[in-house]
Parts: structure tokens; sequence; C-alpha cells
């Protein structure tokens, strides 16, 4: 773990990223979304377990209603806004390994959808440079559908990692969104369609 610290610490706190625009698919093809972001890690805290960082995000994400030549209509979810989320994590003496969890602490959109959402990660590895682990969230979340007063229930599961490119820092996080059955939380993959996001250092 202090191997970890270590790596945040020199590697990753106080970097500024910036993920490029990208476009992601909703409810077949019929809305698209455009994303793009910037973000920075801090607050790296030590304690006696494990250790605490934040994720400051300030997005630009659009979701649009398209027609059926997939031209984009109008806007029909606009979820910009400004995000702080918390990496909370710990060492297990019966294991070994690291694990914790990953949640938003505050938000100015309205519409915010990570709201009470925790993610669980586990498999955390530093090798060959590289942090990486991965994901699972919680229960589940809202995602938007061509009704605007109908959500599906969602969640994500992904592989995250930091890793070094041409000098540079990357935020890399792979995510696969599955279908929720809120009775049974049984998870379906959805037909949704997301690439990576892929923050990098300029």
């Amino acid at each position: 773990m202090k191997d970890i610290i270590k790596f945040l610490k020199e590697k990753v706190i106080s970097k500024n990223l910036i993920t490029d625009e990208l476009i992601y698919e909703l409810e077949d093809g019929k809305l698209e979304g455009v994303y793009s972001d910037q973000i920075t890690f801090s607050n790296l805290t030590e304690n006696t377990w494990g250790f605490n960082f934040d994720m400051f995000i300030i997005s630009n994400e659009k979701v649009y209603e398209l027609d059926s030549n997939k031209k984009r209509i109008k806007i029909h979810t606009d979820f910009s806004g400004v995000s702080v989320f918390r990496f909370e994590l710990a060492k297990r003496d019966s294991t070994n390994e690291v694990t914790g969890f990953f949640r938003l602490i505050t938000a100015n959109q309205f519409n915010q959808k990570a709201q009470a959402i925790v993610s669980a990660i586990y498999n955390v590895k530093l090798e060959d440079n590289k942090l990486s682990w991965k994901e699972e969230q919680v229960l589940y979340r809202d995602q938007p559908t061509t009704d605007k007063n109908i959500f599906n229930s969602v969640a994500f599961d992904s592989d995250s990692s930091f890793y070094y490119e041409d000098g540079k820092l990357v935020f890399d996080y792979k995510g696969i969104c599955f279908d929720v059955n809120t009775k049974t939380l049984e998870k379906e993959k959805s037909n949704s369609i997301y690439p990576s996001f892929i923050a990098r250092e300029k």
C-alpha cells in the first residue's frame, strides 16, 4: 500500500487532465450523448488503515434526441457541471489486498444522477508503473430514456487505471453498462454503448 500511496503522491495528485469530446449512444441509438471534461486529483490523505483522495471534474455532457437519420434534433438532457468524487481505500489484513469504494461527495448539477451511488473497488494493482483497479457499482442509478419522465435503472462495472504515456499522466476508465432488475438486483448487459473515457495530462 505504501507504494500505491507514493505513486499517487508523486505521479497523480495535482495533475490536470482533459478528456477530449467523445460520443455514446442510448436507447438503441435514439439518443446520443456528447461528453468532455477537465479532471484534477487532490486531497490525498493517509490514515492508520489506508488513504483517501478526491477527483474534481468540470464536465460538459449533453444528451441529444436524434431523428430517423441520426441527426440531432434538440438537447434532451444537460448533465454539465462540477462534481467532486472521493476514493476511500484500506488494506485488508486477511488478504493483504487493498479494497474500498468510490462515491460522489458534492455536485452543482440539479439533475446529477450519481447521488447516493457507491462503487466497490477491488483488484487494486501497481505493476510496471501502472495503477489499475476494478469498480463495481452497488445497486443502480438512473439513465435517460426518450421519455423525459421515464428512466432506466442501470449500473456500471469498469476497469480503471493510471499510467504514463509519452511522459504524461493518463486516466483510463473502461465502463460497461448493465440494466438492473430492481427487485432481484440481477444485471444484464445494456444495449447502451459507451466508449472508453480517457483523460490525458496536457
